[in-house]
């Protein structure tokens, strides 16, 4: 790019950023820029923008005018914590920002609005902080409930996942930043995720484990990715010809960074050559961090010894140069201002939160909470012990945190609230009327310690109006507990915690409501005894007032699954097909991933995918088919107003090759008043109703008839149009 043209872009980006408009340079731009300054460097310095500087940052060159180094942060819901160059500790002062919801909560809102929104915060927050890069989203299938990572992605779905995954990276990346979707490909499991080779079908990997990635390539323009640890077919994900070259560069035109995860490169000469790019550094001294960059620069050395070519080296560099220049921070261009921590994020995160709660169970009415209650017993230690600064990369330094139980006792000022755990240590609070802990809001101050027995646990419950039961799952590496780098050893909850479930709900009290919390399906051996169940994901800063949110109504529940949950692991495809260990993974269930599965082999879930009530109703009307524009009616007949996610499947009658019993092509999320009536309509295109032709390696969609199944779940279809494919067509993607 020659300087007359360099200053005249700026100018527009300058415009673009006084206003808050997205002041990225397009892609020939970025390319220019890239070049040029590609164009001055040495080799060395070239190996340069191929390795870490420190574990979360790539080096400055100031000689050819990177005058700072770029920086990433590593998280889907907040911007991590800044951390020390060569280690995992936190640089002090910890720097503050808003926590949103997790990725699996988000993925239960199933409203792309919230996606946007989400990634709009993000971005604001990095911009900030000074933040380039964002090692996030996670999008990979939820194949198994025990991935102890499942509450980082966008549930077991492909359509689902690669539908709420854009707005989310362009949300981000209207801040002038990039995103980062991970982890590609195959990376199913925490357990020996770094040792494990995985095996999948390629019609399996091109239907269920791609469209998200693709999705965020084609239709996000997504500038980074980050490969996984594992091998597939015995080729580590970092170096795999395929995948890098073949399909990302060749087939999906891929134009920006492929990064490792943190010890994921295993080579010199052979990754270079095999579509390999920046390898994220670990830490000062550690061995493996010697294949890409390091003071001997090994990388230069194999391209001096006719192992690397000159111009793959040329190629590597250049596409972080491009993200560089695409986001403004290569050229110097005013970038678009960000901020963090302000009322409106924390907005976002409460009533995004608040969407992504289901209400599973509501026998008898007994949600939402009326104003008739003057008593309320918390049960579970949970809901009072803070989340955010869990969960590894998922942590999170924020200005505060408000749990179940502090939401409560700030909502309920004239209510005597009292906490009590499963039968273990208590803590009991009283209400403390004074105008200073009103007006601050904590009306309830702690006054003592005990232990309690079942006896006067069931002597607080009897005493109390409402009861509320807060169970599930924490961050952590204790005992089933949800972490990356670790499995959960089964979905069943700790036996003392299934055992108190049990005893608690044994006393039929008449108010009781069991809230669960958890990324991913655990086991519910008392469900049958529980009338009310509520399920909500890691919610971030604002859980607890989401949660009191709905259970008061001030916010009716809208909350779909993202997953199916099954009665017991033994209903799962991966523990029937014998696919999950720790050497060799074989996806022997095939593309039969979730409901899929469930419906495949006629196995009721204990909860559908999709599933998820609300505290009104909704009607459908017939479905209809004009051009292949499904159409159809939806009406709240209730008495308060409410929002139904309207889902849309494809079913197969006449199909020449194995099929799904149904499969997800669409959905939207519509708010309705009592008595009102919308109309949702889906664009059925032939790509949609495609599959992969293992011959042809292409996608085919076959002449014939097909079912368009419309529903408020995936077991609860409330009708069906026919649509005709006249021909059969081929698409090279």
């Amino acid at each position: 790019m020659n300087n007359k043209t360099l200053k005249m872009a700026m100018a527009a980006l300058a415009v673009s950023a006084a206003t808050g408009a997205n002041a990225m340079l397009t892609d020939d731009e970025a390319l220019k820029a890239a070049r040029e300054v590609l164009g001055r460097m040495t080799l060395e310095e070239k190996t340069m923008m191929l390795g870490g500087s420190g574990t979360m940052t790539l080096a400055a060159i100031p000689r050819v005018g990177i005058m700072k180094e770029w920086t990433m942060s590593d998280n889907s819901s907040t911007v991590r914590p800044a951390m020390n160059r060569w280690n995992w500790g936190y640089v002090e002062p910890k720097s503050e920002n808003t926590k949103l919801p997790s990725l699996s909560a988000l993925a239960q809102t199933w409203d792309v609005k919230w996606a946007k929104k989400h990634g709009e915060v993000l971005g604001a927050e990095m911009r900030d902080r000074g933040v380039d890069e964002l090692l996030g989203p996670g999008v990979n299938i939820c194949r198994t409930p025990l991935n102890g990572r499942n509450w980082e992605y966008l549930g077991e779905d492909p359509v689902l996942a690669a539908e709420m995954c854009v707005p989310l990276i362009k949300g981000i990346q209207s801040y002038d930043v990039a995103a980062t979707v991970k982890h590609f490909c195959l990376n199913n499991q925490e357990m020996a995720r770094t040792t494990v080779d995985t095996h999948c079908d390629d019609r399996t990997l091109n239907e269920i484990y791609l469209p998200a990635f693709r999705a965020a390539v084609k239709d996000a323009d997504v500038l980074c990715l980050m490969t996984s640890y594992n091998k597939i077919d015995g080729n580590w994900a970092s170096e795999n010809k395929y995948l890098q070259k073949g399909l990302l560069r060749d087939r999906w035109g891929f134009k920006g960074l492929i990064v490792t995860d943190w010890g994921g490169q295993h080579s010199t000469d052979y990754a270079a050559n095999n579509g390999g790019g920046v390898e994220m550094h670990w830490g000062q001294g550690i061995k493996y961090n010697y294949y890409a960059i390091s003071n001997r620069f090994p990388l230069a050395e194999a391209v001096r010894a006719n192992k690397v070519p000159a111009a793959t080296v040329d190629e590597m560099a250049l596409r972080t140069l491009y993200v560089m220049a695409k986001t403004g921070f290569l050229t110097g261009a005013p970038r678009r201002k960000g901020e963090r921590n302000t009322k409106k994020h924390q907005e976002i995160a409460r009533e995004e939160a608040a969407d992504s709660i289901v209400l599973l169970k509501n026998e008898a009415g007994v949600l939402p909470i009326e104003d008739d209650v003057h008593s309320i017993l918390v049960i579970g230690k949970n809901a009072d012990v803070k989340q955010c600064g869990k969960g590894c990369s998922g942590e999170g330094n924020v200005p505060y945190e408000v749990t179940l139980f502090e939401a409560i006792t700030n909502r309920c000022l004239d209510v005597a609230v009292k906490l009590m755990p499963f039968c273990a240590k208590v803590e009991l609070k009283k209400t403390d009327t004074s105008a200073a802990a009103i007006a601050g809001g904590h009306a309830h101050q702690k006054t003592s310690s005990a232990y309690c027995s079942e006896e006067e646990l069931k002597a607080a419950a009897d005493a109390a109006d409402v009861v509320i039961v807060f169970t599930g799952t924490e961050l952590g590496y204790q005992e089933n507990m949800e972490s990356e780098s670790r499995d959960r050893e089964s979905m069943n909850l700790p036996k003392e915690l299934e055992a108190a479930m049990h005893t608690i709900l044994g006393w039929n009290h008449k108010r009781l409501v069991v809230v669960s919390r958890s990324g991913t399906p655990v086991g519910y051996t008392w469900v049958d005894k529980a009338k009310t169940l509520v399920q909500t994901s890691y919610l971030g800063m604002e859980e607890g007032n989401a949660i009191v949110d709905v259970l008061t109504g001030k916010v009716n529940p809208s909350g779909k699954l993202c997953q199916t949950w099954p009665k017991s692991y033994a209903d799962t495809a991966v523990a029937q097909c014998g696919t999950y260990n720790a050497t060799n993974v074989v996806y022997n269930e095939r593309f039969y991933v979730g409901y899929r599965w469930h419906d495949h082999k006629q196995i009721e879930p204990l909860f559908p995918f999709g599933f998820g009530k609300s505290y009104t109703t909704f009607e459908y009307g017939a479905v209809s088919v004009t051009n292949r524009k499904v159409s159809v009616t939806v009406t709240n007949t209730g008495k308060v107003k409410g929002k139904e996610v309207v889902q849309f499947y494809a079913a197969y009658p006449n199909a020449k090759v194995e099929r799904c019993v149904k499969e997800l092509k669409g959905f939207d999320k519509v708010s309705l008043k009592p008595g009102e009536t919308k109309t949702v309509k889906f664009n059925v295109s032939p790509r949609d109703l495609a599959y992969w032709d293992k011959f042809l390696h292409r996608f085919r969609t076959d002449a014939g008839d097909y079912e368009i199944l419309v529903g408020s779940s995936s077991a609860d279809i409330r009708g069906k149009a026919t649509i005709h494919i006249d021909r059969d067509q081929l698409f090279d993607d």
